[in-house]
């Protein structure tokens, strides 16, 4: 739940926002964000979904380093890398 709250200061949302575009309430985001037990699944799947529709992407850890969170590149960047020199 940690890396929720990570992909949120990623794209620079409140609390406030990030409810809001999930479609729960700014209280939930706060029990999600401090890893309270008492939070329906379906609250996190709702706020996961809203972070990644924004473009986060959520990676997995594995035995050489923890799971973390990172952000797509846009298609702007896709279509015109800058310059490698």
């Amino acid at each position: 739940m940690t890396l929720l709250r990570a992909g949120r200061a990623l794209l620079g949302l409140s609390q406030e926002e990030l409810a809001g575009r999930a479609g729960v309430s700014r209280q939930i985001v706060v029990r999600i964000e401090k890893c309270e037990g008492n939070v329906l699944v379906e609250a996190i799947r709702k706020v996961r979904s809203a972070l990644e529709a924004e473009g986060v992407v959520f990676i997995e850890g594995n035995s050489d380093r923890g799971p973390g969170v990172a952000m797509t590149r846009s298609e702007t960047f896709r279509s015109n890398p800058p310059d490698a020199h």
